[in-house]
């Protein structure tokens, strides 16, 4: 009997599922310093791909974790994230496998979102109207002068 629980539990130590589950799977992001509003996380579990069933992102805005919620679960690899307001967001994820055991906990990724400030945006609004209209009316000024030049025309 004795032998038997020894055999199980070597065999269960050497499963692939059983390594898979002692390895966090690994997270990145496109940025770590959001200013256009948006950004990219991405994530893998390598060796294990096979028997992943799911993944879990959980978002938080403190390192903590104490009140984070699942952001995303599913089979995708990666989400685009978008709409946050000024801060720090922390995330993590972790892979669930086909027969319901989990993996540890990537190590926590931060991304600072730091929106363009206003002035700044309507600084840029108005410099790009300011080219539109120099461009709309040396294009006007020019074909009214090859029409005068060039009365056949």
């Amino acid at each position: 009997m004795t032998r038997a629980i020894l055999t199980a539990l070597l065999l269960l130590a050497l499963s692939p599922a059983w390594g898979a589950t002692q390895e966090a799977p690994v997270l990145e992001s496109t940025s770590t310093e959001a200013k256009a509003g948006y950004y990219q996380l991405r994530w893998a579990l390598e060796g294990a791909e096979a028997d992943i069933d799911r993944f879990i992102l959980q978002e938080a805005r403190g390192g903590d974790f104490a009140s984070a919620e699942i952001f995303y679960e599913g089979a995708d690899r990666a989400t685009v994230i978008s709409g946050r307001r000024n801060g720090d967001y922390h995330y993590r994820v972790r892979a669930v496998f086909e027969d319901g055991s989990r993996s540890p906990w990537s190590p926590p990724l931060k991304v600072q979102v730091h929106h363009h400030s206003t002035a700044q945006a309507f600084g840029l609004f108005f410099l790009g109207g300011v080219v539109f209209f120099t461009t709309a009316g040396m294009i006007a000024a020019s074909s009214s002068a090859q029409r005068r030049a060039d009365p056949e025309g």
